[in-house]
């Protein structure tokens, strides 16, 4: 077949098709020769800011692939592909090159290679192999720190350090068994040394070791964790016999889960490494005692996750089933605990008690012990105590019990009074938790009787057991110990919510707590009623006074009404001058707070004259001991008490 073309001057000519077909991939040549010079073998590529500091910053630790730093020893040495290939020989032959000489490179690869070996391989071994790396590359045999701060391979080598050694003791099944995964074969002997004592603390032990690096937090507003050197776990403390208090009296929560840290100390590790045999001793730290540890002749910050053992003590806690429940039925809530500690009491520390509100928890304070416990200055000066009540029963009655058990705690933990911490104690109270804390810090002298009679209450005719439960409830004065109150969202005045239909509807949902049931009648007998008490006729009784009956008794509801004779008569007392008062107060508006309220409670009732300080907490509702100003007000007082600076 052929093919007619025309020419330029319109005559005929005929080419083979063949020919045309090599002018195309001519072309097609030229074009691609053309493409490519605009490509040099060597040149860059535009990327945006955020994904070359991403390629700049990524490590086994963050994308699971060795850092920029890493793989340059590895290309340097000419072993890049033998990694691929296998990377135990690889790591060995590393090995081999760079711990002779000490050369830093050449260690922080091996670190970030183990650890990539380990997590690919599921051999614990190189775990700990990536540790004694990590280690060597950071402290010399004389005990000097890496010299230079600004290199990011340093804050890598600690986190690289604090994974692995965390990852080796879960591989290791405990502290106690680390030794026995031992090293690679040519990294010689590894020996462990550990003092099990140290799982004994305060009386108490410590079991049940989560590693905090694989917790995932939620619920909370921050997460912190003190960045330093350890592997970061959260560990249940619980009591044990012989402990300083006997463990049917243990005020220290169940569910407690203390921030812990296990640091790995290598003798020389560097020339270790050399000599193949590893002298290593595990430490435990922990973070109601230690804040640093010594290297050498540097102080060093211990790493702790206290957000996520506070998450994880509260995770699926049985106290979020308390609040609605312990409102309308006391029983709800257990008896033998009411006050807990996040922690064994410590002698010097200032206990900081939290009182929680109507229809509430311990639960409730979580977001203000996550960052109060979370700043050292705090954390090394107070511990924080927590109680709980069921918050549908009356008012005095659940202060007798805080009082009681505020005076257990102190006569149990310093019977000989000479604990100068627990006598600056500090109380904080949010709504009805408010009033409770008031009753701590006043003097009613008879005020509260008065409500109930006009007789003296040496003469009223009471049988022994009602007039020893009013004597507590009704008759109260300061305690000692107790040096500052804050009260937040409380209604000193009284709920404009609990005076109305929704209050009197929520007052029916409330059961009175067995202590109190046989109060009615003891009191009708004696001609006497409680403030607000409905009394009806029981027809069908021979004795007329006992036909005097009250129908139920007042609920803490009913108390904090805005008429009710229990919350004007606690307005009208003054707070003991020996005591350091402030308030938190929100309102759901902007400034001035006049005339607003919370949704719960007016300004007007919460104002109370001649507090230390009074902060507003504008455009917030009545749950203000969750809010970020509340709760950096509180860590200003308690710093302010130690004399240091928020």
């Amino acid at each position: 077949m052929r093919v007619v073309t025309l020419t330029p001057q319109g005559s005929r000519t005929d080419v083979p098709r063949r020919n045309s077909r090599t002018v195309a991939r001519a072309i097609l040549v030229i074009a691609l020769i053309a493409a490519a010079g605009c490509a040099t073998p060597i040149g860059v590529r535009r990327v945006d800011s955020m994904q070359a500091y991403r390629q700049l910053g990524e490590s086994v630790l963050s994308t699971g692939q060795p850092s920029a730093a890493s793989r340059q020893v590895l290309l340097r040495q000419g072993l890049f592909e033998e990694m691929g290939k296998d990377p135990e020989g690889a790591l060995k032959e590393l090995h081999a090159r760079s711990v002779p000489d000490a050369d830093l490179d050449g260690l922080f690869a091996l670190a970030e290679y183990s650890e990539l070996q380990a997590e690919r391989s599921k051999k614990p071994e190189y775990h700990l192999a990536a540790l004694a790396y990590a280690y060597a590359f950071l402290v010399s045999d004389e005990g000097e720190l890496f010299q230079n701060r600004l290199d990011p391979r340093m804050r890598m080598a600690v986190d690289l350090y604090n994974r692995a050694l965390s990852n080796a003791l879960v591989a290791a099944g405990g502290a106690e068994q680390l030794a026995r995964i031992g090293l690679p074969s040519y990294m010689g002997q590894l020996d462990v040394s550990f003092d099990p004592s140290k799982l004994h603390w305060a009386g108490r032990q410590l079991i049940d070791f989560v590693p905090a690096n694989n917790l995932e937090v939620r619920g909370l507003r921050n997460r912190y964790r003190q960045p330093g050197v350890g592997a970061a776990f959260a560990a249940s403390a619980i009591a044990e016999q012989g402990s300083e208090l006997p463990v049917r009296d243990a005020l220290v929560a169940e569910r407690l889960r203390l921030p812990i840290s296990f640091f790995l100390r290598i003798d020389r590790p560097r020339g270790a490494l050399r000599e193949g045999s590893l002298h290593t001793r595990l430490e435990l730290y922990n973070s109601r005692e230690d804040d640093t540890l010594e290297i050498g002749k540097s102080e060093i910050a211990v790493e702790y996750e206290t957000s996520a053992a506070l998450a994880l003590a509260l995770d699926g806690a049985p106290i979020w089933d308390t609040e609605i429940a312990g409102f309308r039925n006391p029983r709800a809530v257990p008896e033998k605990g009411l006050l807990r500690m996040w922690g064994p009491h410590r002698t010097g520390r200032v206990p900081v008690v939290f009182v929680h509100g109507t229809a509430s928890s311990v639960a409730r304070w979580a977001e203000m012990l996550n960052e109060l416990d979370s700043d050292p200055r705090i954390r090394q000066r107070y511990e924080f105590w927590f109680f709980t009540y069921p918050t549908g029963n009356p008012i005095l009655y659940s202060a007798d019990l805080l009082r009681v058990w505020l005076q257990r705690a102190v006569t149990e933990l310093d019977p000989e009074g000479r604990d100068p911490g627990l006598q600056q104690m500090v109380l904080i109270g949010h709504s009805q938790g408010g009033l409770l804390c008031k009753l701590m810090v006043t003097d009613s002298g008879t005020r509260f009787w008065d409500n109930i009679s006009e007789t003296p209450f040496a003469e009223a005719k009471l049988k022994p057991e009602t007039r020893e439960l009013l004597a507590g409830a009704l008759f109260v004065k300061p305690l000692p110990f107790v040096k500052t109150v804050i009260f937040i969202s409380t209604p000193q005045r009284g709920s404009f919510l609990a005076g109305n239909w929704l209050g009197r509807f929520a007052t029916r949902l409330t059961q009175a707590p067995g202590m109190l049931l046989g109060l009615p009648l003891d009191l009708a007998q004696a001609g006497l009623a409680l403030p607000g008490s409905a009394v009806e006729l029981v027809t069908g009784q021979d004795d007329a006074r006992l036909q005097r009956q009250m129908a139920r008794i007042p609920s803490s509801v009913d108390n904090m009404s805005p008429t009710a004779p229990f919350v004007e008569t606690l307005a009208s007392l003054p707070i003991d001058p020996r005591v350091d008062a402030h308030s938190i107060i929100p309102v759901t508006g902007g400034p001035p707070p006049d005339g607003q309220n919370d949704g719960v409670v007016a300004y007007s009732s919460a104002h109370v004259d001649g507090v230390e300080s009074e902060l507003i907490v504008y455009h917030h509702d009545h749950s203000a001991q969750q809010s970020p100003a509340a709760i950096e007000e509180v860590r200003r007082i308690l710093l302010a008490r130690l004399g240091a600076s928020p």
